[in-house]
C-alpha cells in the first residue's frame, strides 16, 4: 500500500507539472507569436485603406496594384514586421503582375486593438470578403502566409475558396515549434491538423538553414496535403533573409506553379 501511495503521489505531481507547463505554454506563445511591434508607417502611406470589423476595430489593409493583373494576392505577414516593411516584396510581386491587399493584425502598424488567434482569423476574412466586394473572383485570389501569417492563411484556405494557398517559412503548429513534438493541450495555429482538410493548390517555400522554424515543419505539411502541391527548399536561406535579392528568384517558381 505504502508504494500505491507513492506512485499514486509522483503521479498527482506529474499531473500538476503538466497542467503548470501547459499554462506557461499558452502565455508565453501569445508573446511569442505576436511581440509589441511599433508602427513602421503613418497614414500618408500610400494604398492605405481601414476595414471595420464586427466589434468596431479599424483594420489597417494596403494595396499594391499590378499592371497587366494576372491575380490578387491577400498576404499574411510575420510576426516581426507591419505593412510598412512590404514595400520590396510588393514591388517584386507586382513586376510578376500579382497586386497585393495585405493587412495589419491587430496592434500592428495602425490597426487598432490587440491581437489574438480568433480576431486574425476573422479579420483574415474580413480582408477576404473585401476582396470579393472589390470585384475579384475566388479563382484570381492567392492566399500568402509567410511565418506566423502562414497560420491565419491555412485557416482561411480552409475556410473559403482560392486559386492557391502559399505557404513560406511556415510551422506545424505553435506549439511545435517550441517543443517539436505535440506535448501540450491547446496549441495555437495547428495548420498541421488543418493540411489534409485543405485541396487547394499548395506551394511551400522554405530555407534549409532556417533556425527558427525548421525546414522540416514544412516537409511535414507537404506530406500531409491532400491535393497539389510543390516544395521549394532554398539552399542556405534562413527564416529572416528569404526575401533577400540572391534568393527571391523562387518567385518565379511561384508563378509558374500558379500558371
Amino acid at each position: 500500500m505504502k508504494g500505491f501511495f507513492s506512485l499514486k503521489r509522483l503521479f498527482t505531481l506529474v499531473v500538476l507539472i503538466y497542467i503548470l507547463a501547459t499554462v506557461f505554454a499558452h502565455f508565453y506563445a501569445q508573446q511569442l507569436i505576436f511581440p509589441y511591434h511599433q508602427s513602421s508607417y503613418d497614414e500618408k502611406v500610400s494604398g492605405l485603406k481601414f476595414l471595420k470589423a464586427k466589434d468596431g476595430t479599424k483594420i489597417a489593409t494596403r494595396f499594391w496594384k499590378a499592371d497587366n493583373e494576372k491575380a490578387l494576392i491577400l498576404y499574411f505577414h510575420g510576426n516581426y514586421m507591419d505593412m510598412g516593411y512590404l514595400d520590396g516584396i510588393a514591388e517584386f510581386l507586382n513586376v510578376k503582375s500579382y497586386s497585393i491587399l495585405a493587412m495589419d493584425y491587430r496592434g500592428y502598424g495602425l490597426s487598432e486593438g490587440e491581437v489574438k488567434e480568433s480576431n486574425a482569423y476573422t479579420d483574415a476574412q474580413l480582408v477576404y470578403n473585401y476582396a470579393l466586394k472589390s470585384g475579384y473572383d475566388s479563382g484570381d485570389i492567392v492566399i500568402l502566409g509567410r511565418s506566423v501569417g502562414s497560420g491565419i492563411a491555412t485557416e482561411l484556405v480552409l475556410k473559403n475558396e482560392a486559386k492557391a494557398l502559399v505557404l513560406i517559412s511556415p510551422f506545424l503548429s505553435i506549439y511545435r515549434v517550441m517543443t517539436k513534438y505535440p506535448l501540450f493541450l491547446f496549441d495555437k495555429f495547428n495548420n498541421v491538423a488543418k493540411i489534409d482538410k485543405v485541396h487547394t493548390p499548395l506551394f511551400i517555400v522554405h530555407g534549409s538553414n532556417d533556425q527558427v522554424i525548421p525546414a522540416w515543419h514544412s516537409q511535414k505539411l507537404i506530406e500531409n496535403h491532400q491535393g497539389r502541391h510543390k516544395r521549394v527548399l532554398i539552399q542556405g536561406a534562413g527564416h529572416n533573409d528569404i526575401y533577400d535579392d540572391k534568393y527571391l528568384p523562387f518567385i518565379d517558381e511561384v508563378d509558374s506553379f500558379l500558371n
